[in-house]
């Protein structure tokens, strides 16, 4: 029993430290923050990072699958049904494989989810190596293979320099969705989703322009 209760609140803890890191590395940046700074908004000691964690490196890549790692799933499994089907897929498929689990992450944890976004962003840039222990890098790879397919015609290498182009653009614009305009103001519901629509319309505009 008391087992069971020193398991229930390291798990909030963490969990704590989690939230805490993410609004801090949203905010302010993944290197500008340190984890004095976690343990504090956490309002947790002075160790409670390197004690849960081990290092921050490792609180980043728990941050990355907080909310995140639905949509790495998400992703994994439009890859594995384009994959089952003998035709290729299309531009409009592969493209929404890829970003169709970021719309259903932001109508489910809106804030959460937009600030996971964002810190996506940093990190994708920076090429962090927590982004090698979430398995986004199979991924990723799984999801290469179906724009071979959706683009047989482009050869390899321009696709290696290209796609990384289509994905980091809608991951920016993606992530300054609520600061667009100048109103201060977080979009509602239905304006989240007819944003994402024309972004999406434009990505895959951009995908055809450049590998097709």
């Amino acid at each position: 029993m008391a087992s069971s209760a020193a398991n229930r609140q390291g798990d909030a803890t963490r969990q704590q430290l989690i939230k805490a890191a993410e609004r801090l590395f949203a905010t302010q940046g993944v290197d500008a923050v340190s984890v004095r700074a976690v343990n504090a908004a956490a309002g947790q000691g002075p160790a409670s990072v390197h004690y849960h964690f081990g290092s921050k490196e490792n609180l980043v890549a728990a941050v990355l699958l907080g909310v995140g790692a639905a949509v790495r799933d998400e992703i994994a499994a439009n890859c594995d049904a384009l994959a089952e089907r003998r035709e290729a897929p299309t531009p409009t498929e592969v493209v929404r494989a890829l970003t169709d689990p970021y719309l259903a992450l932001l109508l489910r944890h809106r804030v959460r989810g937009m600030r996971w976004v964002q810190i996506v962003v940093q990190i994708s840039r920076d090429g962090r190596p927590a982004i090698e222990s979430t398995g986004q890098d199979a991924v990723a790879a799984s999801l290469r293979k179906q724009v071979g397919r959706a683009f047989p015609d482009c050869d390899a290498e321009r696709i290696d320099l290209r796609w990384p182009l289509v994905v980091m653009g809608f991951l920016q614009m993606l992530s300054h969705a609520d600061g667009l305009g100048g109103r201060g103001a977080r979009l509602g519901r239905d304006e989240l989703v007819e944003f994402y629509e024309d972004l999406v319309t434009f990505v895959i505009g951009g995908a055809e322009r450049m590998l097709g």
